[in-house]
């Protein structure tokens, strides 16, 4: 037979048991108590309705009172419980908060104090039912993934938008992360999925997209607390499995802004093998001499718009046709590009070298242009500044020239 009392006293002191008894007779109405002994507590948990355990200590055995504590989330885990304590403990409370207990309290504490701690367990646990309710239906409605419990990237947009006028998310970050492409195929994204659900905190937001990528939207957070973040991920994942993400601040971007600078900056990561980048980021350092300047301000905006016009009709559009030339005249060549309103990059690569253009606009007159290789006996590498009118579709295509030249000097000499 069921026993619906909602808290289970677990001592095996008859005086014990008597005095809590007291202290807790001011409860709310509807709340009662079955006593039992340490020995009985699986048993008569299994039978139990509680919703509250006050777990006594075993005295002079506290590796047995955490066993017990234990025992009891392995058998009620939606139960809280709350330790009753003979002396103050420091380290044994720590490592109790480590097993699962809610809070703790002395036989000798004041009546008030005992029942504000189990009145507010109380509280604690009809959120957390609620939660999981409500957590049941966003599964049956689809917007979680059944496979790794986190939401699915369809739904996030709703979400962003619902969240985006509070002043928390606006002071965050906006996160893609994902394997790098070595790593994709030697590890399941679950043990990605469960490295970052362990690594971020119950206000967090994550969201699981195709091709292996994550969504994090962390609120009330910086630069410097994002990357701590990104790290605590790639230490969980360990050497072998290396982490690429991009991230973002929030401010008063829409989703889709967000989600294509974030993107933009992912792919920088990747091709650029680097842990986490952020191209938003680094572009304000670039152009904070340009603040409280007006006439500069004036400029920039027209070099922007001029900027704008050359990376539409020059650079995407020739960084395109080039990808397809290359893809079918170089073999064994992992042929990449992307360009943005930060950074533009054409990359060759194969197991010897790795070569890039790498054009960035500083936000005002000229591009930095950069040919850089890596690899043994590689071609010099190369850096210049080009005025924006200078970046013609016929400079550009003799700078990708050069790339691949250079490149091809290393990639097919004789035993590669």
């Amino acid at each position: 037979m069921l026993d619906n009392n909602n808290i289970l006293l677990i001592t095996d002191y008859e005086e014990i048991a008597k005095l809590m008894l007291k202290k807790l007779i001011l409860l709310r109405e509807n709340d009662s108590i079955t006593v039992c002994s340490s020995k009985d507590a699986k048993k008569t948990l299994e039978k139990s309705l509680c919703c509250v355990v006050i777990l006594h200590e075993i005295t002079e055995n506290n590796n047995a009172t955490l066993r017990l504590i234990s025992t009891i989330k392995e058998t009620r885990k939606n139960t809280e419980i709350i330790l009753l304590l003979n002396d103050t403990n420091p380290e044994f409370i720590l490592k109790a908060y480590d097993y699962g207990i809610y809070d703790y309290f002395l036989t000798d504490s004041e009546d008030y104090e005992i029942l504000i701690k189990t009145v507010n367990c109380f509280k604690l646990r009809s959120i957390k039912e609620v939660s999981r309710r409500n957590e049941k239906f966003l599964y049956q409605l689809d917007v979680i993934d059944s496979k790794n419990g986190l939401y699915k990237y369809n739904h996030l947009k709703n979400i962003f938008i619902d969240l985006s006028d509070d002043l928390r998310i606006q002071n965050g970050y906006f996160v893609i992360l994902t394997l790098d492409e070595k790593t994709k195929t030697k590890i399941s994204t679950n043990r990605l999925a469960g490295a970052i659900k362990s690594s971020v905190r119950q206000d967090d937001i994550i969201a699981s997209a195709r091709g292996g990528k994550f969504y994090l939207i962390l609120p009330n957070i910086d630069s410097d607390g994002t990357r701590a973040v990104i790290n605590k991920i790639q230490i969980k994942m360990g050497e072998d499995f290396k982490i690429r993400s991009g991230i973002n601040k929030i401010g008063i971007q829409s989703f889709e802004t967000l989600d294509k600078n974030t993107q933009d900056s992912l792919l920088s990561a990747i091709q650029n093998e680097e842990m986490c980048v952020s191209l938003a980021d680094n572009f304000e350092n670039q152009n904070s001499w340009l603040e409280d300047d007006e006439q500069n301000n004036k400029s920039f905006k027209l070099f922007k718009i001029a900027f704008t016009n050359k990376m539409k009709n020059v650079i995407t559009p020739g960084f395109f046709r080039f990808q397809k030339e290359c893809e079918t005249k170089l073999t064994n060549t992992q042929v990449t590009q992307y360009a943005n309103n930060i950074e533009s990059v054409f990359s060759l690569k194969n197991d010897k070298i790795h070569s890039e253009l790498i054009i960035r606009y500083n936000g005002f007159a000229k591009f930095k242009i950069e040919l850089n290789h890596s690899g043994l006996d590689s071609a010099e590498n190369t850096k210049l500044e080009l005025p924006l009118s200078k970046l013609t579709e016929k400079e550009l295509n003799k700078l990708l020239r050069q790339l691949k030249e250079e490149y091809r000097q290393t990639a097919y000499t004789k035993g590669n």
